[in-house]
């Protein structure tokens, strides 16, 4: 097959290896560049280069100009992976075969943005890849098939994001032959059981300590790195929380026997540092503080976090 391929990160260089070892003639390749807050590499780019792939410039291919230069290169099938733009109508009519990408949930769950970090936020018991066919929805088009995997405790954003990665590779290595030859599955979402994902921006990491101990547990791995992080203030200064877990054991001097302690306290108890929340507490086990060379000594002076800080809409 004649291919073009729109992507970034590691699960698009992943994928475009996959069709370059299926020997098909990938004839494009369109880049996502990272934004100012993302850290991840440019994968494709490298791959790319290795394999002397052309690169079809274009963002969104909105443009007449971008369009023609698609049109030029006649794709039987577009692949767009670690592609966060919706693809234009006039996109979608050039190759006969469609335009096809892999969504990071288990569609018609998660549609929409932040996939990985949405389904640790909302606590979901499994994810995994959707290899899909576009259409003039947002993410609601056919599904050609899925690669489920349980979620776990032991989960965050970056063990999420690995793990969709291997299981995209999977998913796309058992479908790609079938893509080939014309017979690969091709079931219509009918929108039952589908849920949304917001586009998240980092300043909606604010914790709210109101929160239960297991709510601030999935905000916290849900937005660690890679991401930007959950954070808060205290003292003034704002300190960025990587990692918590529910603490069965209040801090002594946390609250009056019996109670838990108050939402957004801090309380040093030995070498664990424990912050309150709604009905319980949870143990900080990693952060940063501005300013500070040591975030543990920080915490320690600290009175508590500054104010109950409310979550955004839509956690």
């Amino acid at each position: 097959m004649r291919v073009v391929f729109l992507g970034s990160q590691e699960i698009g260089a992943r994928c475009l290896e996959v069709i370059l070892r299926g020997g098909h003639d990938v004839v494009g390749v369109g880049l996502e560049k990272p934004g100012a807050h993302e850290t991840w590499a440019d994968d494709v780019t490298r791959v790319m280069e290795e394999h002397g792939l052309p690169h079809l410039r274009g963002r969104r291919f909105r443009t007449e100009r971008a369009q023609a230069a698609l049109r030029d290169l006649r794709p039987d099938i577009l692949f767009a992976i670690g592609w966060r733009w919706i693809l234009p109508p006039e996109v979608l009519a050039v190759p006969p075969r469609g335009c096809l990408g892999i969504h990071g949930s288990l569609l018609p769950r998660l549609r929409g943005f932040a996939p990985v970090n949405w389904a640790l936020i909302r606590d979901e018991p499994q994810t995994g890849p959707t290899l899909f066919y576009f259409d003039d929805g947002t993410d609601t088009g056919d599904i050609v098939g899925q690669n489920p995997f349980p979620l776990t405790d032991e989960d965050d954003a970056a063990t999420v994001r690995a793990r969709l990665a291997d299981a995209a590779v999977e998913l796309l290595e058992r479908e790609l032959p079938g893509l080939a030859a014309g017979n690969a599955p091709r079931v219509r979402q009918t929108g039952e059981g589908a849920t949304y994902g917001p586009q998240r921006r980092p300043e909606d990491g604010v914790i709210d300590w109101s929160r239960s101990p297991r709510e601030i547990f999935n905000w916290v791995r849900g937005l660690t790195r890679p991401y930007p992080g959950a954070f808060s203030h205290a003292g003034g200064r704002k300190v960025t929380v990587w990692k918590v877990r529910p603490s069965g054991r209040p801090a002594e001097g946390a609250a009056p026997a019996g109670k838990a302690p108050a939402p957004g306290s801090v309380v040093a108890d030995g070498t664990r540092i424990i912050a309150g929340t709604g009905g319980g507490a949870v143990e900080i086990l990693d952060a940063e503080v501005e300013g500070a060379a040591d975030w543990r000594d920080a915490l320690r002076s600290a009175e508590g976090f500054d104010r109950p800080e409310a979550a955004p809409e839509g956690s």
